[in-house]
């Protein structure tokens, strides 16, 4: 059974009925490389859990590094599988065909999009699952290094002073809440990124090499830019510098709201705000945008507004 999620369909659209068949033609490879990948990953996420109770192990930043990689690999499989979807039809020669069937620019967009959402949707559950596990881990890591627990409180010595650490309910229930949303408007976002590349260019590999190009813009722009305000401090200011939310696309905004309450970190859950909300603008911008070059795109290449009845 292979691991993926099935999206839901609008409507009865032929073209998703058409991408989703051609999907399962490769099940079985898609199955092999989905279990393999969740096996490597179970073992990274079980080895990080492992490092909790040992100080000298940079746990947090493992995980963040972990939640990195997976989240770079699902968007480039959003993107190639985007960016294969039209272009298909125009190297194949078989887009005429599919225009002179009287579908519309409508059912093309979204059947073929729904096609690329239901092909990465394995993936999708993967990095929605990774940022939710890790979310506890940030929590306890810093609460195993600073603190020892003592049921309803968890009390932290130093010297002579006694500090009561507690936990941010409404940060917890939207670090959760963000984690998915976020998730999903990764993966749409970059599967109609690839596709506006696709109708754009009419050439998969052109397409996919633009795409990646456009995505990894905000990425080098605003890391580099944190790199440059922050330079070589610690970890927790670099995650925690604004801009950075734009280049890892909120991942250090969730860390800052998994953390607990200390005197460490009593504005650190609303400084998180700003960074959340500017990753998710960010990505409802890639996507309304790539949706709309892609339905121009089609329109241009002589899909109908309204289809046949």
């Amino acid at each position: 059974m292979a691991v993926s999620i099935r999206v839901p369909s609008l409507n009865n659209n032929p073209i998703e009925w058409q991408e989703t068949r051609q999907q399962g033609s490769n099940s079985t490879q898609v199955r092999i490389s989905m279990w393999l990948g969740l096996a490597l990953l179970v073992i990274a996420v079980t080895s990080i859990v492992l490092t909790l109770d040992n100080f000298s192990t940079p746990t947090q930043q493992l995980a963040i590094y972990l939640i990195w990689i997976v989240h770079a690999v699902t968007a480039s499989r959003a993107i190639s599988a985007g960016a294969n979807a039209i272009s298909r039809e125009h190297v194949g020669k078989t887009w005429d065909s599919l225009v002179l069937t009287g579908v519309s620019t409508r059912q093309i967009l979204i059947g073929k999009w729904l096609g690329v959402l239901n092909r990465v949707s394995g993936w999708m559950l993967i990095l929605g699952a990774v940022r939710l596990v890790m979310l506890p881990v940030f929590l306890l890591s810093l609460l195993y290094r600073y603190a020892w627990f003592g049921g309803y409180a968890v009390s932290q010595y130093y010297g002579d002073r006694m500090e009561v650490v507690g936990w941010v309910a409404w940060a917890a229930i939207l670090a959760v809440v963000m984690s998915v949303v976020l998730t999903v408007l990764e993966v749409m976002a970059c599967a109609a990124l690839g596709m506006a590349a696709s109708a754009w260019t009419r050439r998969g590999w052109t397409a996919m090499i633009s795409a990646f190009c456009i995505r990894l813009v905000p990425v080098a722009l605003f890391a580099g830019f944190t790199r440059y305000q922050i330079g070589n401090g610690p970890y927790w200011r670099t995650l925690s510098f604004p801009a950075l939310s734009l280049a890892d696309a909120g991942t250090g905004p969730l860390w800052q709201l998994s953390l607990p309450l200390t005197s460490w970190t009593q504005q650190t859950h609303i400084n998180a705000l700003p960074g959340l909300l500017m990753s998710g603008l960010m990505l409802l911008v890639f996507l309304v945008v790539s949706l709309g070059v892609t339905w121009w795109a089609i329109r241009r290449d002589g899909a109908l507004q309204k289809g046949k009845s």
